[in-house]
């Protein structure tokens, strides 16, 4: 499967792990949690600040990682290296894919990747991540009929030229050797769920259930406009935008006070198209808009070992295929950074805070317009999960009445400081927190 560019100004992160020295146990940690999430980069040779450390010679450096391998069960092959020189001196690059099976390391712990680091999961995080790989992958099945005659040449086009732009290099091999190795189609030519999904001339025709239907609710849940939206994953975000945005200009009463901010609509719509599940029959994506909000209903739950306390922190695709594509054909800006970046435009904007709302067969992201403000209510005290660092900054908010990221930093001083920033964003989009001022001067209150 391709992989994202390595990108090792942006340090370690869900899909860049960073081991300074070649120690086999290290190795084999940071190997297990990047097959067991979404795959990525193994950095060997660089500490998490960037500096590099002297490598050993060629022999010692292959023992160590077959070292490493050994460790990991079933044991993870690094066929893919490549030596990049950096300032600081050259380094390896392991390419880790996703792996088809649940790996452990030797003395049984199964590890993901998260934000910047390995999380060791506990028992029903392991089910869960288990039945994720024996459901299998929907999105690599090949649909029945289907041949690459019902693919569009022009979606196909299109994706090869902002591939082309993002990465700075056309496919090895081709066009077709591309579609194979995304998994858009079969080494036998046969078309994929994923590859419909992405260049399928009807997808709905092959997938019914892959659109998304579009509602305007006026007065309460009077329907005033509904429309039924169909076509590839991208051609969905484009077509349900537009009628978001042909609803708020021809809203001549005044409905809607003010406008949704177009990138926390664009964003949640992404990660609705791409992570949700389309093994399940029935209705698609809903939409529906109201005077002060915007829902964004995907069917499935969090996927894997996913929870609302990892969802900011952590990385996991249901459908991993999907989401290589979407970040080559540039509707993915930055990898991993989807749910913050939704909730940092509306902050910019001013509004309330994404609520998301999950179960067994849904998920629900409501978008706040501008102008509802930053209102979210302080909730139970007890809702939610809450880590020892989150804890630490609503009982100090509570005795001094605000908080900043610098009073955090000395509450949690073993903490890094990215860590505790999207802490604060977590307690902000949960409802917990309100922030107020700028980036560079901001402080939380209680809302």
């Amino acid at each position: 499967m391709l992989t994202y560019p390595i990108t090792l100004q942006a340090g370690p992160g869900p899909l860049q792990a960073f081991v300074p020295d070649p120690d086999p146990d290290a190795i084999a940690a940071s190997a297990v949690a990047l097959a067991n999430t979404d795959g990525g980069v193994l950095i060997v040779g660089l500490d998490e600040r960037g500096a590099a450390t002297a490598l050993p010679d060629g022999p010692a450096l292959d023992q160590a990682l077959q070292q490493a391998a050994e460790r990991c069960t079933p044991p993870i092959t690094f066929a893919f290296r490549q030596m990049v020189i950096t300032p600081a001196g050259p380094v390896l690059a392991l390419a880790i894919p996703r792996g088809r099976k649940v790996h452990a390391l030797h003395d049984g712990q199964v590890t993901v990747r998260a934000a910047r680091g390995n999380r060791v999961l506990n028992g029903a995080e392991i089910r869960q991540l288990l039945s994720t790989r024996t459901n299998g992958e929907f999105e690599a099945e090949p649909v029945p009929g289907a041949t690459p005659g019902s693919l569009d040449p022009n979606l196909v086009a299109d994706f090869l030229f902002h591939r082309r732009g993002r990465l700075g290099q056309s496919p090895a091999g081709g066009q077709d050797d591309l579609l194979i190795k995304m998994g858009a189609v079969t080494p036998d030519y046969r078309v994929t769920v994923a590859g419909m999904l992405l260049f399928g001339r009807d997808p709905q025709r092959w997938l019914p259930a892959s659109g998304a239907r579009f509602v305007r609710m006026v007065g309460g849940n009077h329907v005033a406009f509904e429309r039924t939206i169909g076509g590839t994953v991208t051609q969905i975000v484009e077509r349900v935008w537009e009628q978001v945005s042909q609803q708020m200009r021809a809203d001549s009463e005044a409905d809607i006070p003010e406008q949704f901010v177009p990138l926390a609509v664009r964003e949640a719509l992404v990660n609705a198209v791409c992570h949700r599940d389309y093994r399940l029959r029935g209705e698609g994506i809903t939409v529906t808009m109201r005077p002060d909000r915007l829902d964004v209903t995907s069917p499935g739950g969090l996927p894997g070992f996913m929870t609302m306390e990892h969802l900011i922190n952590g990385r996991f695709s249901r459908n991993p295929r999907l989401a290589w594509a979407l970040f080559h054909w540039g509707y993915i800006p930055e990898p991993g950074q989807g749910i913050i970046s939704l909730m940092a435009s509306m902050d910019r904007r001013g509004c309330r805070p994404p609520e998301i709302e999950t179960g067994p067969y849904r998920v629900n992201v409501r978008l706040y317009s501008a102008g509802t403000g930053a209102t979210g209510g302080a909730g139970d005290e007890g809702a939610g999960e809450f880590n020892a660092r989150q804890r630490q900054a609503l009982a100090y908010v509570r005795e001094h009445g605000s908080i900043t990221l610098r009073e955090l930093r000395t509450l949690c001083s073993d903490s890094r400081p990215e860590q505790l920033q999207r802490d604060l964003v977590e307690l902000v989009a949960r409802g917990r927190l309100r922030k107020i001022g700028s980036r560079t001067s901001a402080y939380y209150i209680m809302p």
